[in-house]
C-alpha cells in the first residue's frame, strides 16, 4: 500500500512503538489518528505530529471499552470518509506468577492485550469492506512465543492474538484487507515501568531495542503487505531454538532466571 493521503489508526500512540509508528507513518504522507489512555501525553504527541501531518487528529480512549472504540471508529470515518489502516498497538504486562495476579490484573491484561484490538477490528471491518480495501496490523509479541516466567496472562493474551490474527488473515484476504502480525521482541518502551518484582525489573533491563526498530517493520508490513514479521530478526533464532530444543531451551532459561525469582 502506498502510503501516501491514507488514513490510519494507531492505538498506543502516546508513547514507544505507537509513538515511533506514528512518525513513521506521516513520514510517508500518511494522516494518523493517534488513540492512547494518557492524554498528556497524548497532547505533547499531536506537537510533534501537526508538523508533519496538520490534518492528524488524537482521541483519548480506555480500549478495553467497545463503546468508546465504537464511537472513535464513527467519528474518524465521519471525519475522514475512510479509514484505511488499524495498527493494534497498544498493550500492558503486569510481571507477576500467576498465583499472585488478582482475577482484576488478569482480566485487565486480556481486556487490552486481546480484546481491545479484536473490539477495533471489529468496530472497523464493515467500513474497509464497504471500501474493499484496508490493512490491518496487530502487534503481538515475541513474549507470546517464547514464554518467560511471570507473564503468564500476557503471554495469553498475545498468542491469542496472534492465533486470531492468522485466521483473520486468510479470511480477509479475498475482501482487499491485509492482516499483517508483529512480533517485536526485547523493546524498550514503558510497559515495565509499572514493575515492582524482581523480575520484572530484569526483563526491563534486558529490553534494548530502540522502539523506532518495530515501527519500521510495522510500515514495512503495510507498505509490501508482510504476513508475520519478528523484529528483530535476531528473535527468528531463539524462536527455532525454543521450537526445536524445547527440553534444553527450557532448562537454561529456568536456571538463568531462578535469581530473580524472590
Amino acid at each position: 500500500m502506498d502510503l501516501r493521503h491514507t488514513i490510519a489508526i494507531v492505538t498506543g500512540a502516546a508513547s514507544g512503538i505507537g509513538r515511533e509508528t506514528v512518525m513513521e507513518l506521516t513520514g510517508r504522507g500518511c494522516t494518523p489518528v493517534l488513540v492512547d489512555i494518557q492524554q498528556d501525553k497524548l497532547a505533547e504527541v499531536m506537537q510533534e505530529v501537526h508538523k508533519h501531518a496538520p490534518a492528524a487528529t488524537a482521541e483519548v480512549c480506555d480500549i478495553s471499552d467497545f463503546n468508546q472504540i465504537k464511537r472513535i471508529v464513527q467519528t474518524v470515518n465521519e471525519q475522514y470518509g475512510e479509514i484505511d489502516i488499524l495498527i493494534n498497538n497498544a498493550g500492558m504486562m503486569i510481571v507477576k506468577f500467576f498465583e499472585e495476579t488478582s482475577q482484576e490484573e488478569f482480566d485487565r491484561q486480556m481486556a487490552v492485550n486481546f480484546y481491545g484490538g479484536v473490539n477495533f477490528i471489529r468496530a472497523v471491518l464493515p467500513i474497509m469492506e464497504k471500501q474493499g480495501r484496508g490493512v490491518i496490523i496487530n502487534v503481538a509479541s515475541v513474549g507470546g512465543r517464547l514464554i518467560v516466567p511471570g507473564t503468564a496472562v500476557y503471554a495469553a493474551s498475545k498468542a491469542a492474538f496472534q492465533g486470531f490474527s492468522e485466521s483473520l488473515y486468510f479470511e480477509l484476504k479475498d475482501k482487499g484487507i491485509h492482516v499483517g502480525i508483529i512480533l517485536p521482541g526485547g523493546t524498550r518502551t514503558g510497559i515495565f515501568d509499572a514493575s515492582t518484582t524482581k523480575l520484572g525489573k530484569y526483563y526491563q533491563s534486558q529490553s534494548k531495542t530502540q522502539p523506532k526498530i518495530a515501527a519500521k517493520a510495522i510500515r514495512q508490513a503495510i507498505e509490501k503487505e508482510r504476513f508475520v514479521t519478528i523484529t528483530p530478526s535476531s528473535y527468528k533464532l531463539l524462536i527455532e531454538a525454543h521450537d526445536f530444543f524445547p527440553g534444553l531451551f527450557s532448562k537454561q532459561l529456568l536456571n538463568r532466571l531462578r535469581p530473580y525469582f524472590k
